[in-house]
């Protein structure tokens, strides 16, 4: 039995370093991409919190930002610690309900699902820190409901997890709900006893930032996410947004979790109703907004599918039938992932899959969110006076983020219009914007007149300038240098 336990640690611990390994390989290959880029430019200026999300991801990059980082994806390692502590927190839960071989298997899958693999532990985005803090408030729940225990650190720890997922993201008030009502169900007599509360009043700290920042500035947070709902049935976005779940998880996984959940009720374990109740709400209620806005997005139900792995896992063990022939098509869609994604970063880079096309780019040839915008940097800085880099300024958030990185903070672009998000609350905001850039790809020129929407932005065009820029060896795109007037 020893000698068991001995090599089930060892193979985890192997398991980890592979994880850690990949990561730091793949980090430099991967450009940043829109959200990385505007969390490092806002991230420089403190702040409660933000207009898009709580702050933690923000206060993160704020603190790294202090030691005057050269190297912008060094800012992924602690996203990358998240990822990996997420996989430990999801082997500790399965190892507890079921054994530490499922424990490993739940890693696993998670580490190989292409959206946990990134978002949930690579880029500079709040799903890393939530799944991080929502898969240890599981585990530590999981100890103080089922196993009656009632260590004080125990409940501080949840106290602060659940702090850390309230500052992370707004998924993760409805996780903080469901496991309220985990309590009431498991562990009612938690409720008489100091210890509840000191980690509820721990966890309610989170919220206080978020609040603070709301109040101060007009509930903008909240408002921003509340007009998402459009009430618009789009039955291609629904489509996609299913088929992106599946995606994101991978298939297999995805049709594992189902599997596991379709048997009979009576046969499911308290263990597993409970991960079934933290989960699902978030997977039904993020899903429904899918089906009636066309402005939703299908990776917010995912830290509910994550939840769901663990029995997953146990499932894919326990299974009788088709058992081998399932990690066969698991192993071969990670290797289909794979090829898929550097595809499409090879391709980002050189163009080589419609090199061959004769006049034009195809439309749906679009690798916009992972250009390289150093490249563009140094067209504007080998073009441009420096009066005109300090004036610089774009029509929205994700290209003054992206610019702003690109110049290393040398010089801070601005947005002019309504689709500036948090850039409307730093300085940038008070600067003298005279040079609006405009970053097109080439098969969207015939909508590239913008003459009469900077006019209702209360802007006169002085000049303009096209600049092309390439993608490989061939002309991707067009940048637009244009000098602007404020009218008085």
């Amino acid at each position: 039995m020893k000698g068991k336990t001995y090599n089930q640690t060892h193979l985890l611990i192997f398991l980890f370093i592979i994880f850690c390994l990949t990561k730091l390989t793949v980090l430099k290959h991967v450009t940043l991409i829109n959200d990385e880029a505007y969390t490092l430019t806002i991230s420089r200026y403190f702040s409660l919190s933000y207009f898009d999300h709580p702050p933690l991801m923000m206060w993160v990059s704020y603190f790294l930002h202090l030691f005057e980082i050269v190297s912008l994806n060094t800012f992924r390692i602690p996203f990358i610690a998240f990822g990996l502590l997420t996989s430990f927190f999801l082997y500790k839960i399965t190892s507890t309900i079921y054994s530490k071989q499922a424990g490993t298997v739940s890693a696993i899958l998670y580490f190989v699902s292409p959206f946990f693999f990134f978002s949930g532990g690579f880029f500079i985005v709040p799903d890393a820190s939530l799944n991080f803090s929502v898969a240890g408030a599981t585990y530590i729940a999981i100890r103080l409901i089922f196993n009656n225990e009632d260590n004080i650190y125990l409940w501080i720890s949840l106290g602060l997890l659940l702090s850390m997922a309230f500052l992370s993201k707004y998924q993760a008030y409805l996780f903080g709900i469901t496991l309220f009502m985990a309590f009431i169900i498991w562990r009612k007599s938690a409720f008489f006893t100091k210890n509840f509360y000191i980690s509820l009043l721990i966890s309610l700290l989170g919220l206080v930032p978020v609040f603070l920042w709301n109040i101060e500035n007009n509930f903008d947070s909240f408002n921003f996410h509340g007009n998402r709902s459009s009430f618009h049935l789009d039955l291609f976005h629904i489509f996609n947004s299913m088929f992106a779940q599946l995606f994101l998880l991978l298939p297999t996984t995805g049709f594992l979790i189902i599997l596991s959940l379709i048997k009979n009720k009576k046969f499911f374990t308290v263990n597993e109703k409970f991960l079934i109740l933290l989960s699902l709400p978030t997977v039904i209620i993020f899903n429904i907004l899918i089906f009636i806005s066309d402005n939703s997005f299908s990776h917010w139900s995912m830290v509910g599918w994550m939840l769901l792995i663990p029995i997953a896992s146990n499932h894919l063990l326990k299974m009788k039938s088709f058992k081998l022939h399932l990690i066969i098509l698991k192993v071969a869609s990670v290797f289909a992932s794979i090829i898929v994604i550097l595809t499409i970063l090879i391709h980002a880079k050189t163009g080589f899959i419609t090199r061959n096309f004769d006049q034009k780019i195809p439309r749906w040839d679009n690798t916009r969110e992972l250009l390289d915008w150093r490249h563009i940097a140094d067209i504007l800085t080998n073009t441009l006076k420096q009066k005109e880099l300090d004036s610089l300024a774009t029509l929205n958030w994700y290209d003054s983020g992206q610019l702003t990185s690109a110049f290393y903070y040398r010089h801070i672009v601005g947005v002019i219009g309504p689709n500036g998000n948090h850039f409307k609350y730093i300085d940038v905001a008070k600067k003298n914007l005279i040079t609006l850039i405009d970053v097109r790809l080439i098969h969207n020129n015939t909508d590239a007149d913008i003459s009469e929407q900077i006019l209702s932005y209360n802007y006169n065009i002085i000049k303009r300038l096209e600049i092309p820029f390439y993608r490989g060896l061939r002309r991707y795109g067009s940048i637009s240098v244009i000098s602007i007037e404020k009218i008085q």
